[in-house]
């Protein structure tokens, strides 16, 4: 039997300090309490990590985390203002553009766009949110979907957006690599993927936010070991629940956090190599997007994939 989330959640350790800067995604970092429960059943070996998460419902308890937790953040998303590099990136690609904002909430970026006279459409699956957007931004156009199967035409926007960390929340490879296919199915010839993901190796104020993060998922693991693998299993790499910090009362979220070389073996595995740019967001800014090492410690990681135009090979 398997510990529903919702017992989970409210015992989510509240102790922690605030390691991260404001905007961050990981500020106060926690846990589910003795990690996620695993069913006396083992996987076919005893060591089969996947199946263990599937047999969990790994993926449907983080969804129904993430509900619960942006639903809580619509008060801050609902008013919140385009960042400088939101601003810069419609002013450099946006203009006279059809995009679609993925992951778009309460419709902060969609809401700001359609403001300023462009052609925006804003895609979530979290209903509460998108309420919350519909009734701030009547004229936008909303739809309820996941990232991973949008409910749009081939190539039906030249720009499709994902930005602050929506990607993030998707808590399976499958997923990611599902939505990353459904990106490029619904970009035009001539148009480009914009995904911007926080950054595993940011290391937070004097770097205790990556030291943070490094010794909770070595205790996660260390217990679970503990337990002879039999046990509640650890949070799979990478992946945090964190305590929410741009509203009050607002239940914790989950974030996957990505590293460059993942992104690279992500855009890789669906076959969009070459049409890749990994940057930073002074990349982004300044244009150039100049390629970053694969452990670069900026807040952010921005993933562009450009796709050809028809008469392009």
């Amino acid at each position: 039997m398997t510990t529903p989330l919702r017992k989970a959640v409210p015992h989510v350790d509240r102790t922690r300090s605030n390691l991260a800067a404001e905007d961050s995604p990981v500020a106060g970092v926690a846990l589910f309490p003795g990690g996620l429960a695993a069913g006396s059943k083992l996987g076919p070996t005893g060591d089969d990590l996947d199946s263990r998460y599937d047999e969990v419902g790994y993926g449907d308890m983080i969804r129904a985390l993430n509900t619960v937790h942006y639903a809580g953040e619509t008060t801050f998303y609902g008013t919140a203002l385009l960042r400088a590099c939101e601003e810069r990136l419609f002013s450099r690609y946006g203009h006279g553009s059809r995009i679609l904002d993925v992951g778009c909430g309460a419709g902060r970026v969609t809401r700001a766009v359609t403001t300023l006279g462009g052609s925006i459409t804003g895609v979530d699956i979290n209903g509460a949110a998108l309420d919350a957007a519909r009734a701030s931004t009547p004229l936008a156009t909303y739809v309820e979907a996941s990232m991973a199967g949008l409910p749009f035409p081939d190539g039906n926007f030249d720009q499709v957006w994902c930005l602050r960390f929506s990607f993030n929340a998707l808590p399976t490879v499958a997923e990611r690599q599902a939505a990353l296919r459904e990106f490029w199915r619904v970009c035009a010839p001539g148009g480009k993927v914009v995904i911007e993901v926080f950054n595993w190796y940011f290391p937070g104020r004097f770097g205790l936010l990556r030291w943070a993060n490094r010794l909770d998922a070595a205790a996660r693991h260390l217990k679970w070991l503990g337990q002879g693998r039999r046990g509640s299993l650890p949070l799979p790499p990478r992946d945090i629940i964190y305590l929410a910090n741009k509203a009050s009362g607002a239940a914790p979220g989950y974030a996957h956090l990505t590293t460059v070389k993942e992104l690279r073996h992500l855009v890789s595995d669906v076959g969009l190599a070459r049409h890749m740019k990994v940057t930073d967001e002074a990349g982004l800014i300044a244009g150039h997007l100049s390629p970053v090492r694969n452990r670069h410690r900026g807040y952010s990681t921005w993933l562009l994939l450009s796709k050809p135009s028809e008469d392009m090979p």
